[in-house]
C-alpha cells in the first residue's frame, strides 16, 4: 500500500488567503486537496512544503510531515491541483503535470520520488492537467469540481415533507441537518450538498451546485445562489454566490456577496455589499500584495478577497476587485481603497496599525465563542506577520 503525500510546490500567489494556509488547504469545491485526496484515496496523508510554514501546517491539519530518508512508494498530489472528484491511483512510475510542468499527480518511489519532492516542476514536460495559482482560478470551474466531489459522500437522508425540492440533480443530504418550513432546495442546474449539523432556516433558497459545510447557518430568507461551497462552521444571511468561505466565516446578515473568496474567521457587518461586475464590463484587475503587480483575472465577474481576521462594519461597500489583507478592521464610512495592507485599523479618523495586544485579545475572544483555542503555531505565524507591517510602516 502506497503512502499519500501532500505537497505546497511555493508557486501559489493566493495573497492574503496563502499567509495562514497551505495550497493543499485552499477549499477548491466541497473539499481542500487535502481532503479530497484521503477521500478518494482511502489514506491519511503526510505533508511537504517546499516553502512556507510546516509548523503551522501541521498544527492546522494534524498530518505528519514527510520524512525525506523514507523513499517507500507514495501517491503525490499537489495541493494546487484543481481536478474535482475522485482521482485512480496512478500506475507506479507515472507522473501527471499541469501547462507549466508542474507534477499535479504522481506514484513513485526511491530516487524517483525525491527528485519530485525537491524538484516539482519541470518547465520542459508540459501536461495538460489543470491547477490554480491565483484566488480567482479558484472561481472557475468551482461548480463542475462541487458536483465531481459530490460522488465522494455516500450517506445521504430524505428531505422533510416542508421542504421544497425542484430539478434533477441529486440533494445529498448529510446526518443532523435541520430544516425549517418554506426552504427551497433549487437543483436545476446542479446538486445541492449539506453536510452533518447545518441548520437551514424558514424560508432560505439554496441553487445547485453549492455545498454547506458541516455546522453551517443559512439564515431566514437567504439566497445562495450556484457555485458557492461554504466551509465549516459558516453563517450566511442575505445574497451569496460563486462565492467560497473557507470556515468560520460569519455573514449572516442581508446584504451581497458574489464572485468572492473568504479567509477564516471573518466577520462582515450587517448590510455590506460588494461590485462584483465594472460599469464597463471590463476585465478586472487585483493586487494581491503592497509591494506585488497588478494582475489581470481574466474575469469579468469577480467581487473581493478578504483574508482570515478581516472584520467589517456595517453597511461596508466593497468595490469591485477589492483585496483586505489578513487582520485587517475596516469600520469607514467610504468603500476600502483597492488593496488594504494587514493589520490594518482603518475608521473615519484615518488608518494606522491594529495593535498587536488588541488583536490577539479579539481573536482569542472570537475562537472561545466556537469554544476553541487558537495554536501557538498560529500566534507566532500571525506576530511575526504583524511584526513585519509594523517595521515596514515605521
Amino acid at each position: 500500500m502506497p503512502r499519500l503525500i501532500l505537497i505546497d510546490d511555493g508557486l501559489a500567489c493566493l495573497g492574503p488567503l496563502g499567509d495562514l494556509r497551505a495550497s493543499f488547504e485552499q477549499r477548491s469545491g466541497i473539499f481542500s486537496a487535502l481532503e479530497r485526496s484521503e477521500r478518494a484515496f482511502g489514506l491519511s496523508a503526510q505533508l511537504h512544503l517546499s516553502s512556507g510554514d510546516a509548523s503551522l501546517a501541521h498544527e492546522r491539519t494534524s498530518r505528519p510531515l514527510v520524512d525525506l530518508d523514507d523513499l517507500s512508494a507514495a501517491i503525490v498530489v499537489n495541493g494546487r491541483s484543481a481536478a474535482g472528484g475522485g482521482d485512480e491511483a496512478p500506475a507506479l512510475g507515472d507522473i501527471h503535470r499541469d501547462a507549466a510542468g508542474s507534477v499535479t499527480l504522481a506514484h513513485l518511489e526511491g530516487d524517483a520520488l525525491r527528485s519530485i519532492l525537491e524538484h516539482p516542476v519541470d518547465a520542459s514536460s508540459p501536461g495538460t492537467r489543470l491547477s490554480f495559482r491565483h484566488p480567482w482560478d479558484l472561481l472557475d470551474g468551482l461548480g463542475d469540481r462541487i458536483a465531481a466531489d459530490a460522488a465522494l459522500l455516500e450517506s445521504s437522508h430524505g428531505l422533510p415533507e416542508w421542504v421544497t425540492k425542484v430539478g434533477d440533480h441529486p440533494c445529498l443530504i448529510e446526518s443532523d441537518v435541520t430544516f425549517l418550513p418554506g426552504v427551497v432546495l433549487d437543483a436545476t442546474e446542479g446538486p445541492i450538498i449539506i453536510q452533518r449539523g447545518a441548520r437551514i432556516r424558514a424560508n432560505a433558497v439554496l441553487c445547485g451546485p453549492c455545498s454547506i459545510g458541516p455546522g453551517c447557518l443559512i439564515s431566514d430568507r437567504t439566497l445562495v445562489k450556484g457555485a458557492t461551497s461554504l466551509g465549516p462552521g459558516c453563517k450566511v444571511g442575505g445574497e451569496v454566490g460563486s462565492v467560497i468561505m473557507q470556515a468560520h466565516a460569519n455573514k449572516v446578515h442581508d446584504g451581497h456577496l458574489g464572485d468572492a473568496l473568504v479567509g477564516e474567521w471573518v466577520n462582515i457587518g450587517a448590510g455590506t455589499d460588494n461590485s462584483n461586475l465594472l460599469n464597463t464590463y471590463g476585465d478586472v484587475a487585483m493586487r494581491l500584495d503592497s509591494d506585488g503587480p497588478m494582475h489581470k483575472t481574466g474575469r469579468i465577474f469577480m467581487g473581493c478577497v478578504l483574508g482570515d481576521h478581516v472584520k467589517l462594519a456595517i453597511g461596508t461597500r466593497l468595490m469591485t476587485g477589492t483585496v483586505l489583507s489578513t487582520g485587517t478592521m475596516y469600520a469607514a464610512s467610504t468603500p476600502p481603497r483597492a488593496l488594504v495592507e494587514r493589520f490594518s485599523w482603518c475608521t473615519d479618523a484615518g488608518e494606522r496599525l491594529y495593535q498587536w495586544r488588541k488583536f490577539e485579545s479579539v481573536l482569542r475572544t472570537v475562537f472561545a465563542r466556537r469554544s476553541l483555542e487558537p495554536g501557538e503555531a498560529l500566534l507566532s505565524r500571525l506576530k511575526t506577520l504583524h511584526d513585519a507591517r509594523a517595521s515596514s510602516s515605521g
